[in-house]
């Protein structure tokens, strides 16, 4: 009685399991056989995919954009190459940087600023 009751109990477990998988195929047949809903999803999908990535890269390459302009530090800002967004004013930004380089040329103004220590400093 036990041993039936185990079998009724598998061959009902079998045919659920086969009565879904039916199922599932019929519905996957019958969503491939219709090309206009294929086509909706699969253009849903790319643009989800699209927008997801998209903005991810977008964020990325704005917080890369801003790290480079505000986040250098004070002296690297002031020693390195010019840069500009209005290319109007790039001449005169080098002219005043060339005239500024030539106005320190002493000893004493390239050390001003710096801490150094006693015998160091004399």
């Amino acid at each position: 009685m036990v041993a039936q009751k185990a079998s009724e109990k598998r061959e009902t477990q079998r045919q659920a399991l086969v009565t879904g998988i039916s199922m599932v195929g019929q519905q996957l047949s019958g969503f491939f056989q219709n090309p206009k809903l294929v086509a909706k999803v699969a253009y849903t999908s790319l643009a989800v995919f699209s927008a997801f990535f998209g903005t991810r890269f977008a964020f990325n390459y704005m917080g890369m954009r801003m790290m480079a302009r505000f986040g250098k530090p004070t002296l690297i800002r002031e020693t390195s190459k010019l840069y500009s967004t209005n290319y109007v004013t790039l001449p005169f930004m080098w002219m005043r940087k060339r005239v500024q380089m030539l106005a320190k040329r002493t000893e004493k103004d390239l050390l001003e600023g710096v801490i150094l220590s006693k015998p160091l400093q004399e």
